[in-house]
């Protein structure tokens, strides 16, 4: 099952060091498409119910996160029945994890605005996907270093 979870600073010193997957421990919040959550929309597919449950986790993100940050959300699978849906914790997708499980890393999803300008923005955060493979990208930006622009090399007058 895919479920999202806001990066904490313990995900980010372990992916840094071993970026293939993540030992999540058992009461981790997170967010998924659970059976009741796809009941309950019976209109939407399951590509809207995964964007939906993904933008609630980067909701949850963007509010841990200092007013000049992005925040980081990563989608992980893990085996199906390690959650248990959480909706009074977490709204319509919240889940949460049944056991300790070892969870495969699908993608790393940040924010495009940092939480500042996020919180007044009235629409669902544009984020950026990033691949697995691409966890010192997502870092980068993440941080900021995709903003910063070369140094022009210095001119003789």
């Amino acid at each position: 099952m895919r479920i999202y979870l806001p990066m904490s600073a313990e995900d980010r010193t372990i992916l840094e060091n071993s970026p293939s997957g993540l030992e999540l421990h058992a009461g981790r919040a997170a967010w998924g498409v659970t059976g009741p959550a796809s009941a309950d929309n019976p209109d939407h597919d399951d590509e809207d119910l995964e964007y939906e449950a993904m933008q609630d986790a980067m909701h949850v993100a963007l509010l841990s996160a200092d007013a000049t940050s992005r925040a980081l959300v990563i989608a992980v699978d893990v085996p199906e029945g390690s959650v248990a849906a959480a909706e009074e914790r977490g709204g319509a997708f919240g889940v949460e994890l049944r056991e300790t499980a070892r969870a495969r890393i699908a993608s790393f999803h940040v924010s495009e605005l940092d939480a500042a300008a996020a919180q007044q923005d009235d629409t669902d955060p544009a984020l950026l996907w990033f691949d697995a493979s691409e966890v010192t990208d997502a870092f980068a930006y993440l941080d900021g270093a995709a903003e910063s622009e070369p140094t022009p090399p210095a001119t003789s007058a």
